[in-house]
Formats: C-alpha cells, structure tokens, sequence
C-alpha cells in the first residue's frame, strides 16, 4: 500500500508540472528529432556536396565526364562565381562551395590521365572539409572507370591542391579546439549562471541585492566574471592544440584572444538572460542542458555544418556556435584579415550584450526577483 501511495503521489505531482511533462515527454522527442536530421545528412542519406567547377576542357568529353560525376546524388554542381581556376579556389577559400574541380585544358585522351606529368583533373580542396574532398575523389575514379572502361581503376585521375596553401596540417585541430572549447563555453555558463537561482532560493540573492539598483551590479558581477573564466577555460583548450597537436597559435594570439573574448561575452550574456527568465532551478538546470546541446549541435560544435541539411544550416546562422566557429576559421585555416572576422565579432558581442539587456530589463520588472515569494 505505502509503495502505490508513494506512485500516486508522484504521479499527480508530474501531471501538475507541466514543465515537468513537457521536459519528460516532448523534449525527448523534440531532441531525437532534430539530432535524426542532422546524423542522418551527415552520415549520407542527405549530403550533398557542393561542387564548384571550371571547364578549362570544354569539349564533349570533358562534358560527358562531368555529367556522369553529377549524376550521383551526393554531389551538387553550383555556379561559378568568377572565372577559370581561380573563381572556382576563391569559391573554396570562402565557404561557398565545399570543393573545387578544375578540367584543364590539356591536349590528348580522357583514357591518357596523366599529359606531361599532369592529371586532367584538378580538386581544390578547403582542409577542413576533407570529407567533401574524399567523396568527391571516390565519386570521380568511379565515373572515370564507368565512362571509359578502359582507364584503370588505380590510375592518377587527379590531383589535390589546397585552396589555403599552409593550412593542411592542422586544420582539425583548429576546427575541434574550436568546436568543443564553444560548447563548453556555453556549458559552462549555464552552471555558473545557474548560482543566481541558488542564492534565490536560499535568500542570500535579496540580502545582496537589497537597495536600489543592487540587482544590476549582482547580475553584472556575475556576467564579468563569467567572461573571464569563460576566456580562460577557451584558453586552455587551445594552449593544448597548441603544446601538444603543433598548432600555430602564438603567430595568431590577437584575433583569437578577441574571438574567444567575443564568445565568451555571447556565452555569459546568454545564460543569465535564460537563468533570469526561467522560473526554477531545476527548470533552468534541465531545460538549459538540452538547448545546449541542440545549439551546439546545429551549430557545428558536434558534426561540420556542411555534412548537414542546408535547413539545419541556415538555422547555425542563429547560435552562437557557428559564429564563432565561423571567426575560428577565418583565422586558422583560411588566412582571411582581420576585416573578415569583425563581423563575427559584432554578432557575438551583439548577442551577449543584447541578452544582458533582457537579464536586466526582466529583472528590473520583477519577473526574476519576485519568483519563489
């Protein structure tokens, strides 16, 4: 008998939680959901490759042999923005395509792949996208092999070259010292954001804040402080690429101090505004580890944006992840200025200090101070 009166009231203590039913039922769901769409683009049902191309060729053959390689699924021929050789490695270089072919202009036979020491065929490659590269490789020595049956199936059908010359040796590392230091960047902030409800609940929160204006220093203090451990925890993260996977990391230390300082203000902006809003810890604490990691997860923290669904990589553009990871490439592996990273700049230090503003202005209207009375 205790042990079903214990069930019932468990059970009616859940139906009278509608956050409770909604983190218990629906969230789960909502979450397979999205991680199925983007696992299953990345692991091939909906990849698609984007191909820039440039003919240099242009006769029938080289058109015959660029068809039969587009008739696969997973890759995509896309416009060339510019000309010849150097559209196509500009393309690459900026992310608007994921790789690069080039049919050069060489006299003699398909069937011949090598002309004077070079292959027909030219892949411009970006390095951190080396699975594009690699599919689009395998996807070429397959229509060679179908369109002239002939060519052997180990011939040199093309070569590599990088369309970040420099960049190749540790482009991963740079993407995932990146990748995993802004996922728990923002892990991260969540827990400390999550002291604000603490001291709440313990009373502690309105002693310190007690007087006018109090609550704005609490929540700036904790937003600062925030920001620098956040800077710190980035921080050794990348010293770790740096001592042990070779990255170059002294030759760049200025942009990528500001990038992770930049991040770090997105990250701590973000959680108190979410903590503030929030009307319990165990609320904030649940609900707040899932929008991590399906924030992160859109945003190329666990899978490279470009293996997902063009949908799913539309919605990166509203995380924090993608900016920053997007400021991080610019920087390690394409070689950009500074000028190409200061609007991942702004967008970072936007969100941060635009959800400081709504901590503030829900704070000041009592939809956080009055909670729990």
């Amino acid at each position: 008998m205790m042990r079903t009166a214990i069930f019932s009231i468990m059970l009616r203590s859940l139906l009278r939680d509608r956050g409770a039913l909604a983190m218990s039922f629906i969230l789960p769901a909502l979450v397979f959901t999205i991680f199925a769409v983007i696992f299953s683009g990345a692991s091939g049902g909906g990849l698609s490759v984007r191909v820039a191309v440039a003919d240099l060729r242009a006769d029938q053959n080289s058109q015959a042999l660029l068809d039969t390689v587009f008739e696969d699924g997973g890759v995509r021929r896309i416009p060339l923005e510019g000309e010849g050789r150097e559209g196509v490695v500009r393309m690459v270089r900026d992310g608007a395509a994921d790789v690069g072919l080039v049919f050069r202009s060489l006299d003699g036979p398909l069937e011949q792949p090598i002309i004077d020491g070079s292959p027909h065929l030219e892949l411009i490659t970006d390095p951190s996208r080396e699975i594009a590269s690699s599919m689009l490789s395998g996807i070429i020595q397959q229509a060679y092999v179908k369109l002239l049956p002939g060519a052997r199936a180990d011939a040199r059908f093309f070569e590599r070259s990088s369309a970040t010359p420099g960049a190749e040796s540790f482009s991963a590392v740079a993407y995932y010292a990146g990748a995993v230091a802004v996922m728990f960047l923002l892990f991260s902030a969540l827990t400390q954001a999550l002291s604000f409800l603490d001291e709440r609940e313990s009373g502690l929160l309105e002693r310190i804040a007690a007087g006018p204006g109090r609550i704005a220093i609490v929540i700036d203090g904790k937003f600062l402080f925030m920001v620098v451990l956040g800077w710190v925890q980035v921080a050794i993260v990348f010293l770790v690429a740096w001592q042990v996977f070779g990255l170059d990391l002294p030759a760049k230390v200025a942009p990528w101090a500001v990038t992770t300082l930049a991040a770090s203000v997105a990250a701590a902006g973000l959680a108190i505004a979410f903590v503030v809003i929030c009307r319990t810890r165990k609320q904030a604490d649940t609900l707040g580890q899932m929008l991590v990691l399906i924030v992160s997860a859109i945003g190329g923290s666990m899978v490279p944006r470009f293996l997902m669904p063009p949908e799913i990589q539309a919605l990166g553009w509203l995380t924090p992840n993608t900016w920053a990871l997007e400021a991080y490439s610019s920087l390690f592996w394409r070689g950009d200025t500074v000028d190409a990273m200061l609007t991942p700049w702004a967008v970072l230090a936007g969100i941060g200090l635009a959800a400081l503003v709504v901590a503030h202005v829900a704070a000041a209207r009592g939809t956080y101070g009055n909670r729990g009375r």
